[in-house]
């Protein structure tokens, strides 16, 4: 009878952790269709971006004396297998040929993983949960990393983050930000005009705004990118839990049924030798 306790319990137990991951992954798929239809645009928009900075032949000034700042980008809740922990790895791959950086960290479940490492970072944030969640957090990130890198604090930016190839699919990614930098298609020796961009802003004016604006789009394809990332990958980790618990579930109504059946059968015995007993009184 206490094994049949134990097991009815056990039972209920799953029971109750299936609604929990079906729940989560109801909600992660939710977010995860709204940060796929959101990323072609905001690819898109990127790419307009740089263009125009490769029109404009726009050469911001340098802080070369300063460190690098690296910005790592994982995610506040689990359930998304070994995600938060590749990204870990690859800072901590990059820190072995590089010293001295200025580490910005998005995500708890990132920063946990370094100072379990004992790395140190300057800054962190919350991540965005959702693609409504991403305005408020980009503003935070490119007000820091923009007075940081103006006061010659940072030498530059790269980001190391997801980028999404499909539901449970993504490639880790170095993105060299800051300074900016025309693509290597951009044409050579081609200033345009001074009155072209210089009739109704000074030049410093326009370089801030172009800056502010490139930061903004590649901050947030990149933090669009890792939503999608890692949404997707907590639906395959939802999904195979949802398996795992289904499977157990199914076992332990089994180990049930026979405990079930050895109880009657020890119920039966027990009758049967009662029976005797009195027959020979």
């Amino acid at each position: 009878m206490r094994r049949e306790k134990q097991l009815h319990k056990r039972i209920r137990t799953l029971h109750t952790l299936s609604e929990a991951v079906t729940a989560m992954k109801s909600l992660s798929a939710h977010h995860f269709l709204l940060a796929r239809r959101s990323l072609t645009a905001s690819r898109e928009y990127r790419m307009a971006i740089d263009e125009v900075i490769d029109q404009m032949r726009l050469n911001p000034p340098l802080h070369r004396a300063g460190p690098q700042g690296i910005l790592l980008i994982t995610s506040d809740l689990g359930l998304c297998g070994d995600y938060n922990m590749r990204l870990s790895a690859n800072l901590e791959e990059l820190l072995v040929s590089e010293h001295g950086v200025r580490i910005y960290v998005v995500g708890r479940r990132g920063k946990r993983m370094l100072q379990k490492k004992a790395i140190d970072f300057d800054r962190e944030y919350s991540a965005p949960a959702s693609v409504d969640g991403l305005p408020e957090r980009l503003l935070q990130i490119a007000e820091d990393v923009i007075g940081d890198y103006s006061r010659g604090e940072i030498a530059g930016l790269d980001v190391l983050s997801a980028r999404f190839a499909g539901a449970g699919k993504y490639s880790r990614e170095r993105t060299s930000i800051l300074p900016l930098k025309p693509s290597a298609g951009a044409p050579e020796n081609t200033t345009p005009p001074v009155a072209s961009w210089q009739r109704y802003q000074s030049r410093e004016r326009l370089l801030a705004t172009i800056i502010r604006e490139y930061l903004y789009i590649t901050l947030y394809q990149l933090l669009l990118d890792a939503l999608a990332s890692e949404h997707g990958m907590r639906l395959i980790a939802a999904e195979t839990a949802r398996q795992w618990i289904e499977e157990t579930e199914q076992t332990v109504h089994r180990q049930l049924t026979m405990v079930r059946r050895e109880n009657s059968t020890q119920e039966v015995l027990d009758i049967v030798s009662a029976s005797r007993k009195k027959r020979r009184i």
